[in-house]
């Protein structure tokens, strides 16, 4: 638990970069399911939202996705870490060291178990996200996303576009488990590191 006892200073330095940042998330999902035409561009998706719905319409969502992170990345790097303590193990056995694919298929598995925990948090500041937008729910909050879901396609609703979301996640953060992996044995001293996160 090093890690969390050294970085908790960090918190309040992420959650600012979260707070500037995410008017762009708004934006991204925005113009991604915008019928042509509805916004000329990145100004325009901001301006257009802030006079239609008001600045606090960037924020949509805010809050879940700050939410969605903890459980997350808590699922993500415990479950990592209780596998590299097993493939260490068995390579031990044999007089080895896990290679890059041991180190890879750990960060699959580990982002594939959070990613099916967290998914449904996902999916909700996806649609608060979009709320509001012409053609589109308008969303009470967080429950009234899950109850309108839930009531319109059931449970498996709430995991709509996980599969994408998936291809999309899988390799990066895998790479990204290895990467680090590889640098901490590479670093003057190095030895096995704590994953990224």
């Amino acid at each position: 638990m090093p890690l969390i006892a050294t970085d908790c200073h960090c918190l309040p330095l992420l959650a600012i970069g979260q707070v500037a940042v995410y008017p762009l998330e708004i934006c991204k999902t925005r113009l991604a399911i915008a019928a042509p035409g509805v916004y000329a561009g990145l100004l325009d998706c901001l301006r257009s939202v802030v006079q239609r719905e008001g600045v606090g319409a960037l924020y949509k969502g805010l809050g879940t996705s700050v939410i969605g992170i903890v459980p997350y990345a808590g699922i993500d790097l415990a479950v990592n870490s209780a596998l590299k303590d097993v493939a260490s193990r068995v390579y031990s056995a044999r007089g080895e060291e896990p290679g890059v694919s041991a180190v890879l298929a750990c960060g699959m598995i580990s982002s594939t178990m959070a990613m099916l925990c967290t998914y449904p948090i996902n999916l909700v500041r996806t649609r608060l996200q979009a709320s509001g937008m012409p053609g589109t729910t308008e969303y009470a909050g967080p429950l009234d996303v899950v109850r309108q879901a839930v009531r319109a396609g059931g449970f498996s609703a709430l995991y709509q576009g996980l599969l994408p979301n998936l291809l999309k996640v899988l390799p990066a953060t895998s790479i990204s488990y290895a990467v680090y992996d590889r640098l901490c044995k590479d670093a003057p001293g190095g030895k096995k590191g704590a994953p990224p996160g």
